[in-house]
């Protein structure tokens, strides 16, 4: 039953042929309901006037015979009266009630015993209708000579033909009704079929626009209102492919300006980076070699003046102002492109820079964890995680006010996750990137996502429910090149 009420509720097929049908059933069942009534009040006054007017008949006949106490003639009148009239009986009685003439010839002469009879007896002395039964009307009249009552006429006038008249008036309304019924679900089925066909081929359409089949026009079938929300809803899909064929046009142009963007900051990190690598090559392979070809002179100068001690004084003085350019020269070439990365990887590189960084900043303390990571990787990818590392160490120290960080990288094939988090005043991440756009601090955030987006990698940068900031990237762990095992000091 509740499948049937919502196969109903969720057709408008089905709605429209019940509807139809029901609002059928109701009118042709009030209609035939009121004719059979109207029938029957019609036949039954007809019947009430039937038998009183031939119980008035009986009683005028049978008067003379009646004041002539002729029983013979009495019976005659009531044999005759009840010859070709439907009636069940009729008699004739004296006011006392005695039989005086009947059609059933054993009752003469007997006393009236049922009440119908009696009741006739008693009351106004006029023509009148004594009882009604499903089959039999009874009716009296009396017989009156010269304003006396000499006695009544009786009879039972027989209905049967009457409610088969009603009976016959009912089933062929009965029968009317279900053909009305069957008529009214055939018109409503082909009204259906001619309205939702369009509502059918309409949401077929509304499917391939789902599908983006946009080049599917609806078929008009109908020239009514729904034929005209199709037509509608061609033009919109119309309007909508047109739309769609720009916007895609206008996608396809920003892609390529995108990868073409990406392609120049790409090409242009990798120069960067290739001139750092020269810098930091020319510090230590010229600069080093000068420096320490000075500071061998001074110690030949200061051992070949052994007596004179303020000049041996200041070769020393100068020996050890030499060293320490030298380890500033070192210190600037390892940040240009540290030689660390090159040949030993990325997680003697990055332990390499904080050991220096945790001496020049003894205010952050920096813990690091390296998981997986049993391989090397790409050679470029292992260059954008220490970037990304040595630039956001570099914001926590200038604007998170921070005690700790914490750096881990993970390795999970296809994926290198590298995390930086502290525990600093946070940041908005909108406002970090937009004032790294405009220049506002460095190049920053917005620096790392286009070096991290060079490698097809993802950058987040979020603050902590608890306080903090975090930094992750991901990044693939090869761009398609072999990669080498890590040597022996990575391990």
């Amino acid at each position: 039953m509740q499948k049937i009420i919502t196969a109903v509720r969720d057709s408008i097929r089905l709605k429209l042929i019940l509807g139809v049908a029901f609002v059928h059933l109701i009118l042709m069942t009030l209609f035939i309901y009121d004719l059979v009534e109207r029938q029957k009040d019609f036949l039954i006054r007809e019947a009430h006037k039937l038998a009183v007017s031939q119980a008035k008949i009986i009683a005028d006949t049978a008067s003379p015979w009646v004041i002539a106490d002729d029983l013979v003639g009495m019976e005659e009148v009531v044999r005759s009266s009840a010859e070709g009239n439907s009636l069940r009986y009729a008699m004739l009685a004296d006011p006392a009630g005695r039989v005086l003439a009947h059609t059933e010839r054993d009752k003469i002469g007997k006393y009236l015993q049922d009440e119908v009879s009696h009741a006739a007896l008693v009351g106004v002395q006029t023509a009148k209708i004594v009882a009604a039964e499903s089959n039999t009307v009874f009716a009296a009249a009396p017989v009156l000579v010269d304003g006396q009552l000499l006695g009544w006429s009786l009879l039972g006038l027989d209905t049967t033909a009457t409610n088969a008249h009603l009976g016959y008036v009912t089933r062929t309304g009965s029968l009317y009704t279900a053909i009305a019924i069957v008529v009214g679900t055939i018109f409503a089925i082909l009204l259906a079929r001619s309205i939702l066909r369009q509502l059918s081929l309409l949401l077929s359409g509304v499917g391939n626009l789902g599908k983006n089949r946009l080049d599917e026009a609806v078929p008009i079938v109908t020239n009514d209102e729904v034929g005209k929300v199709a037509s509608a809803f061609n033009h919109a899909v119309a309007s909508l492919r047109e739309i769609r064929s720009e916007l895609d046009s206008e996608m396809l142009e920003r892609k390529r300006a995108e990868q073409a963007t990406r392609r120049l900051s790409r090409r242009l990190i990798n120069t960067i980076e290739e001139e750092r690598k020269r810098i930091a090559q020319d510090l230590h392979d010229e600069f080093g070699q000068a420096l320490t070809g000075v500071q061998i002179g001074l110690n030949s100068l200061k051992n070949a003046v052994p007596a004179d001690a303020s000049a041996a004084a200041k070769c020393q003085e100068l020996i050890e102002s030499i060293q320490s350019m030298g380890d500033s020269i070192d210190r600037v070439a390892s940040d240009l492109r540290p030689a660390t990365l090159d040949h030993l990887g990325l997680v003697p590189a990055v332990k390499s820079y904080l050991e220096d960084f945790e001496q020049r900043t003894p205010g952050l303390e920096v813990e690091f964890h390296a998981v997986g990571l049993k391989n090397r990787l790409d050679s470029a990818i292992e260059l954008v995680c220490y970037r990304v590392i040595q630039e956001s160490l570099t914001n926590i120290v200038k604007h998170a006010k921070a005690s700790r960080a914490e750096i881990q990288i993970t390795v999970s094939h296809p994926k290198v996750i590298v995390t930086i988090k502290d525990n600093g005043i946070g940041f908005d991440q909108q406002d970090a990137f937009q004032n790294s756009v405009v220049g506002v601090g460095g190049v920053g955030l917005s620096g790392m996502q286009e070096r991290v987006a060079s490698v097809r990698g993802t950058l987040e940068a979020r603050r902590q429910k608890g306080g903090g900031s975090m930094v992750r990237v991901k990044l693939p762990t090869s761009l398609g090149k072999p990669t080498e095992t890590v040597a022996s000091a990575q391990s």
